[in-house]
């Protein structure tokens, strides 16, 4: 079979991304804000065990989702006359498994001895892996019929209800159990929103496929995505949970500490998921016809996205200080800015991460996750219990960054396997290279021009006030630029691509 040009890839994947990205990106910044309003009433202790309860919430929600989400994309990608009993069998699964986590989590709250405080919260946020199953699988559902403007239509009414709810709730003194009431109350208004237009705008919405086709039952769901089950069950108790230990370990302030330095990456790996999510459909249909054009796929979106990534993980890195001090001045939060400073650093490997899943899912190699997750939580997990005590959230810090690399090169490691692995020499060498020479221009073109600015290898001008800060930072973005388009990171068929995205989005 001929490959099919990858003409419409690009254009599909760039409105998916853009509609992707206002949802959840509006979510995010409103998020901001709150937190910001949060942190100084809050202080240490409550983010501590506001961090805790939102990724105790966040990995039970991932084992509730068995692992499904993608695959349902898939899968009804393949078969839209299967959209009915794909998307209900998935739903079965995960409110049978969501009562079991919440029984679990019941029991867990009473053998750690929470405070009531944080017992209330905890318990409260878990009834939110009910909510989310079922608008997770309504997003599957959109994405796989490329009609993502409903999904942003939740996020953003969802965002809007959670800032105004969490702000006023704040304002009139009810502290962290108001914050965690309007997050609750804020997925039930996604799900209120998005599942009507789900329902109106997809399908067919039938029981059977065409010709009489008998529907996968609940058995051939679970054993679809047991892999991705414990894949996705041990990659998020890897990423998440360092809060957890922390809190366990080293008390509710110092999660705290942490909470506020990790939310960064967690707001920020958004980026790389909404591409992902957005490029995922474009690639499950080439991968259909011939894997090369999959691979080629692949290899533009990871060079895209280390391309962004690499030097916005830097700019983060230089700019930690002031971004820690505007969410609370307070010294009780200083620590926050070094561990900011180390956590970031796992956002390009995350977005590598994002294309090389999308890559194997595409392979149809969803086994080879078992164990990249597996081992990548066992070294965070080992690495926390054993820094945790001795450095605190700094070593909880380190151990994220050690084991998303272990995760990084598991994936290569399975996707050369898989004889899936895109050209990675230019997709990842020719941005690090390109964000050294650049960088290292920058600082010394300003350290001969203004030496009194302080710039160096390890700081940007922040106490010079914003015209340094500005100016550095501009040469900088000049510079690499330069250095994308000399070393050919950057060629004239991408920029050709974005032409079209933005003419044709």
């Amino acid at each position: 079979m001929t490959s099919r040009p990858l003409n419409n890839a690009p254009r599909s994947v760039a409105k998916n991304t853009m509609l992707l990205t206002l949802g959840l990106l509006t979510g995010r910044a409103l998020g901001v804000f709150l937190i910001r309003k949060m942190t100084p009433i809050l202080g240490t202790g409550g983010m501590g065990i506001w961090g805790a309860a939102i990724d105790i919430s966040a990995i039970l929600q991932v084992i509730t989702n068995f692992g499904l989400g993608t695959l349902l994309t898939r899968e009804i990608t393949r078969a839209r006359g299967m959209t009915l009993p794909l998307f209900w069998n998935t739903l079965r699964v995960r409110w049978l498994i969501a009562a079991a986590c919440y029984l679990f989590l019941l029991f867990y709250v009473d053998v750690s001895a929470f405070g009531d405080l944080a017992r209330r919260a905890t318990l409260i946020m878990g009834l939110a892996i009910f909510i989310e199953g079922t608008s997770m699988a309504c997003d599957a559902v959109l994405q796989a019929h490329e009609k993502v403007q409903y999904q942003s239509l939740g996020q953003i009414v969802s965002a809007v209800v959670y800032f105004v709810l969490g702000w006023i709730w704040l304002e009139a003194g009810h502290g962290l159990m108001g914050v965690i009431w309007a997050n609750l109350i804020s997925r039930l208004v996604r799900l209120a929103v998005m599942a009507p237009l789900m329902f109106w705008r997809t399908g067919p919405w039938r029981l059977r496929g065409p010709e009489g086709v008998k529907a996968p039952d609940m058995r051939w769901m679970m054993k679809l995505g047991f892999p991705l089950f414990l894949a996705t069950t041990f990659g998020i108790i890897y990423t998440k949970v360092d809060t957890v230990m922390l809190k366990q370990m080293a008390g509710n302030s110092s999660a705290g500490i942490y909470v506020l330095g990790r939310r960064a990456l967690d707001m920020m790996i958004i980026l790389p998921n909404i591409f992902g999510t957005a490029l995922f459909p474009a690639m499950a249909r080439y991968g259909m016809r011939t894997s090369e054009d999959a691979i080629r796929l692949g290899e533009r979106s990871l060079r895209l996205m280390i391309t962004i990534m690499l030097p916005f993980t830097l700019f983060l890195t230089f700019t930690a200080g002031p971004i820690i001090r505007w969410f609370d001045a307070s010294a009780a939060f200083a620590d926050s800015a070094t561990v900011l400073m180390i956590v970031i650093w796992g956002l390009p490997l995350q977005a590598a991460n994002i294309i090389f899943n999308r890559l194997l899912i595409t392979a149809d190699r969803e086994r080879a996750f078992i164990f990249i997750g597996l081992f990548s939580m066992l070294v965070n997990v080992t690495l926390n219990a054993l820094w945790i005590p001795r450095y605190g959230y700094f070593g909880a810090a380190t151990a994220t960054i050690i084991s998303m690399s272990v995760s990084f090169l598991l994936h290569m490691r399975y996707l050369s396997r898989a004889r899936f692995r895109p050209p990675c020499r230019l997709a990842l060498g020719g941005p690090v290279l390109g964000t050294l020479l650049s960088w290292g221009a920058t600082v010394l073109v300003w350290s001969l021009l203004r030496p009194g600015w302080g710039v160096s290898w390890r700081s940007l001008p922040l106490e010079s006030g914003w015209g340094p800060f500005m100016a550095v930072s501009a040469t900088a973005l000049l510079f690499y630029t330069g250095s994308l388009a000399l070393l050919g990171v950057i060629k004239a068929a991408d920029i050709q691509v974005v032409r079209d995205m933005i003419r044709r989005s």
